[in-house]
């Protein structure tokens, strides 16, 4: 009897798991990257390298929604990388093709530490699972976006420091530059002194291009910036931007592409593009070690 009983409980056990699996609906790689298609229209996928055309968006364990990349319109852009972490939410960009859609779970602490570089927002706990929803539209080799970039180019009829210029002066911002291709406008001074190097710092800021199509905000994750000044992979001239400022001041900072990303796609930013920031110093750590 107890042997058959204890037969009677794997069998259970083992109902009980596929029934669990049925409930979720969702498929897990070697890696660990768990993945539902809703739409998988057979189409070739992308290699590394190629850029995607999406739309992406992610929400928490309670369902709501913290990034919709609606907000860039229909032009989110991202180049296709080896994941930085395992099961990386990239190994399942790398599973779709032009017309599918899916939903991929991965833990909130890899993707801000890993992906992100931003400690973990108050709002999400350790070890929470965050849901990324994505359709891919197009899959462009660098070549066709070399050819749809330079298609942009041609049509405005402008070199880039040309576009910056007219940008400058149709928003009456200086032309000053505190180095080569970086324009900074002071708004609102601020107080105190002007943050170092091995200082943190708290920013609130929106990137966006010359034409006011928002590419990132610190208010898409809930939280300002925080970060320590010449420390994790951010723009120096970014850095140096905000080393001009005081607590509480605002400016508005203009990176030509060599700045910037220069020719290559990062995110939703095309490669060749100048970015606009919108900047605002909410708090000054100072170093107590200069």
């Amino acid at each position: 009897m107890k042997i058959k009983f204890y037969y009677l409980i794997l069998f259970l056990g083992f109902i009980l798991s596929i029934y669990s699996c049925k409930k979720d609906g969702y498929s897990v790689t070697e890696s660990g990257l768990r993945y539902h298609f809703y739409e998988k229209k057979k189409q070739a996928e992308p290699k590394l390298g190629d850029i995607l055309k999406m739309h992406l968006s992610y929400r928490n364990a309670k369902d709501s929604i913290l990034y919709d990349s609606k907000i860039l319109g229909d032009s989110f852009l991202i180049e296709l990388t080896k994941p930085c972490f395992k099961g990386g939410i990239e190994e399942g960009f790398a599973m779709m093709g032009e017309g599918d859609s899916a939903s991929f779970l991965v833990i909130a602490d890899s993707i801000f530490d890993k992906l992100f570089h931003l400690p973990l927002p108050d709002y999400l706990k350790k070890g929470e699972v965050l849901r990324f929803d994505v359709r891919l539209h197009k899959i462009m080799s660098r070549e066709e976006m070399k050819t749809f970039l330079e298609g942009n180019k041609n049509k405005t009829g402008k070199s880039e420091i040309d576009l910056i210029h007219d940008y400058l002066s149709k928003n009456q911002l200086s032309d000053q530059q505190i180095s080569e291709g970086v324009y900074f406008t002071n708004f609102i001074e601020g107080k105190g002194n002007q943050p170092r190097i091995g200082d943190e710092v708290s920013v609130k800021y929106i990137a966006h291009s010359l034409d006011g199509a928002i590419y990132d905000a610190s208010e898409n994750r809930g939280i300002p910036l925080k970060f320590t000044l010449g420390k994790g992979d951010y723009l120096i001239a970014f850095v140096n931007a905000i080393m001009q400022m005081k607590k509480g001041g605002v400016a508005r900072v203009v990176l030509s592409s060599n700045n910037a990303y220069g020719s290559k796609t990062y995110g939703s930013i095309p490669a060749n593009t100048p970015i606009v920031f919108e900047l605002e110093l909410i708090q000054i750590k100072a170093n107590s070690n200069p």
